[in-house]
């Protein structure tokens, strides 16, 4: 049974206010913890593991608590935050940053500018790097997973298929987005699982650019295999797409897996874009002009306290090391005088 406003979970830690929505295996809510902070948390929908065989449901929370693992590895800005999981009875739960804002796919109803849509590309591409670095895939990247913060030009990856796939039909409802979804996603067969990987992801980010660019959704990978249909350049949609842009939208969203650019990093070159992790905060069109000015400011300080720094150390050598001087036309009544003593330190 699903969960209801009110409802205390984790010693009442957490307390549900309500139903965020339902994805292909797993429920989402909105609740707040003990300080009133609001919260995400997601967990397997129940009332689905009770129609499945005991193989089945295994085969479902064994998937969900490992990616749910590697979620929780993943550290990066433009990845929604796991802040904990635990188990509610038999249910895995995990707790997740609510993000304020809006999806990307509220803006699809206008056409966005190449270099807005490319910034918001690149950030996606960048939180995709990460979650390929810890072996496993999104499986549904489409701009209403896509959330971008309020009152910035950041976008926050989330709602990750957080478990494997199994050949049944209570659990291959709604488990694919018409237009967003590669061919190999179509079927759970050993065939079909064998031939995905990044290249599954980098389809679904194409799709997601076509969309940004043209304000329409591309045919679909089955229409296009099984009907023969073509699938439309974003070009002649918007002709102020660049053909490099063009180009490798299509190369991304070729039917045959081993056709499209292997990884995330290659096809944002081919984009245009750079890779790093480090160049995403300098882009023009996703940081402000103060923090620009601040991160000036801290370079800055960075060179004074060093300098600073050089100075303190020599004037410390001085106090330690004082120089030996000798005295001029010395005298025989001269007395010794009484040995130095060491500063405090």
């Amino acid at each position: 049974m699903a969960w209801v406003p009110g409802q205390k979970l984790y010693r009442n830690k957490y307390e549900i206010k309500h139903e965020l929505g339902r994805g292909r295996f797993a429920i989402t809510y909105l609740a707040q913890d003990r300080d009133s902070k609001n919260v995400v948390i997601k967990t397997l929908n129940p009332d689905l593991l009770n129609q499945l065989s005991n193989e089945e449901r295994d085969r479902l929370k064994s998937g969900f608590a490992d990616e749910s693992r590697k979620l929780e590895k993943c550290k990066h800005p433009n990845i929604v935050r796991v802040l904990e999981t635990f188990n509610e009875g038999d249910l895995l739960c995990m707790v997740m940053e609510y993000i304020p804002g809006t999806n990307l796919a509220s803006l699809v109803n206008r056409v966005l500018p190449e270099k807005e849509a490319l910034g918001y590309i690149q950030q996606v591409g960048q939180a995709l790097i990460e979650v390929h670095k810890q072996g496993f895939l999104h499986r549904d990247v489409k701009p209403e997973n896509i959330m971008v913060r309020a009152g910035k030009n950041e976008v926050v990856l989330i709602d990750f298929d957080l478990a494997r796939g199994i050949d049944n039909p209570l659990t291959s409802r709604g488990a694919r987005t018409e237009g967003f979804t590669p061919i190999e996603l179509y079927s759970n067969s050993a065939r079909q699982q064998t031939r995905r990987g990044p290249w599954t992801d980098v389809y679904s980010l194409a799709a997601t650019l076509y969309i940004l660019l043209t304000g329409k959704q591309p045919e679909s990978a089955i229409d296009r295999q099984d009907n023969n249909q073509r699938l439309t350049p974003p070009q002649e949609l918007n002709n102020g797409i660049s053909d490099r842009v063009n180009q490798a939208i299509l190369h991304a969203m070729k039917l045959e897996p081993k056709k499209r650019p292997q990884t995330v990093e290659a096809w944002l070159k081919e984009l245009g874009l750079k890779t790093s992790n480090f160049s995403l905060p300098k882009l023009p069109w996703t940081q402000p002009l103060w923090a620009w000015i601040l991160e000036i400011m801290g370079i800055l300080a960075l060179f004074a306290a060093l300098i600073s720094g050089i100075k303190d150390g020599t004037d410390l050598l001085k106090d330690w090391f004082p120089e030996k001087s000798t005295p001029t036309n010395p005298t025989p009544q001269q007395t010794p005088s009484s040995p130095t003593q060491p500063r405090n330190r």
